[in-house]
């Protein structure tokens, strides 16, 4: 678009790509790293077999989308892919659309691969920008134009990732050989790209015990009669000392419903303007809070042991498939308590919560 152009000093500029610009240079020796990682745990059939075919189509130079319901293990399938790419000195990225998911998944593979140097780049993490694996957010990837043998990008149809040609361009720009794409919920424009063959495809429709994804109950009611069911399902949660996420459809109602709540519960509040939103998930999976009232930024991405969700008037707009496919996937991922509830609470039926529900029962059945 001509709006986005001007002339500068150097030249020709784009203003929605200028952020992204680098003058970085990047270490690019070669060294020999002990690609060994340790596991606390056995992975179940499904997930080695999956795991073996994912690496073998890696070893061939191919592309990959895997499919895994919420839960399934996705990052750790990856683990004897990345195992076996640094054993050859390969450069590996692990890109993630979201800050405090990076940090996470960094401190998480770095204790699995004990002997390398993994590096976490994202916002107020970029003094250091090499290592042996890199986990950065989507935003960071142009420091690497053409710098990874192998990028893994996780939930590349969450926000922002999704639809942003820029972020999607320099991705692309960012890996030489192979990418491989993990999520749950794979909108359109990747199952394209598995359509026109651009992309291999692996599915995996079980979590690694067996355990049934949880089918979220829907209730349907007047505003005013869903604020009393949202009060009652909190009281009963909370009484079989149970975590609480409550999703709402926007910043102004996860504030104002916290100033109304936190009377009576121990609890916190969560959006994208929270300046400290590492120390409020590190609160509430400690037992600080009983109840953590947010929106979709907490919709994917983090594992919250025995957690229970609501979803405050999930007809709105905001809350789409597979937004809703992502929610519901917060519950039963604790393989010592594969349990839990989900709570709809709509207005009205919408197609979302049909094809939502749809979806988590086909894998079921599958």
């Amino acid at each position: 678009m001509p709006q986005y152009f001007y002339y500068g000093s150097r030249g020709l500029y784009c203003r929605k790509c200028i952020k992204f610009v680098s003058e970085q240079k990047l270490e690019n020796k070669l060294k020999e790293v002990d690609s060994e990682y340790f596991l606390s745990f056995n992975l179940s059939a499904e997930q080695k077999e999956i795991s073996q075919k994912l690496s073998e189509l890696v070893a061939q130079g191919k592309s990959v989308l895997l499919e895994a319901v919420c839960g399934a293990g996705k990052t750790e399938i990856v683990y004897e892919t990345i195992s076996l790419n640094l054993k050859q000195n390969k450069k590996i990225g692990f890109a993630i659309s979201r800050r405090q998911v990076v940090l996470e998944i960094a401190e998480r593979l770095q204790e699995v691969f004990k002997n390398i140097e993994v590096t976490a780049v994202c916002q107020g993490y970029t003094s250091k920008t090499s290592g042996d694996l890199i986990v950065c957010t989507t935003h960071q990837l142009y420091r690497y134009r053409n710098y990874f043998d192998l990028l893994i990008i996780d939930e590349p149809d969450g926000f922002p990732y999704k639809g942003n040609e820029v972020l999607q361009g320099i991705a692309k720009n960012s890996y030489k050989k192979s990418v491989v794409y993990l999520t749950a919920t794979p909108d359109e424009s990747l199952m394209q790209q598995v359509m026109r063959k651009e992309l291999s495809y692996l599915y995996l429709s079980k979590r690694p015990l067996g355990n049934k994804l949880i089918i979220p109950k829907v209730i349907y009611g007047f505003r005013w009669m869903l604020y009393l069911v949202l009060i009652k399902k909190i009281n009963d949660l909370i009484k079989l000392n149970k975590k609480l996420l409550v999703f709402v459809p926007t910043i102004r109602m996860s504030r104002g419903l916290y100033f109304l709540l936190r009377k009576y519960y121990q609890c916190c509040y969560m959006n994208s303007k929270s300046t400290n939103k590492e120390e409020i998930i590190e609160e509430f999976k400690s037992g600080k809070y009983q109840l953590c009232i947010c929106t979709t930024v907490l919709e994917r991405g983090i594992t919250i042991k025995g957690v229970n969700v609501i979803v405050m008037f999930a007809q709105h707009i905001v809350f789409d498939e597979a937004s809703l496919v992502q929610i519901s996937g917060r519950v039963g991922r604790d393989v010592n308590d594969p349990f839990g509830c989900c709570y709809f609470l709509s207005t009205k039926k919408t197609e979302e919560i049909d094809q939502c529900i749809g979806r988590l029962e086909r894998a079921n059945n599958d």
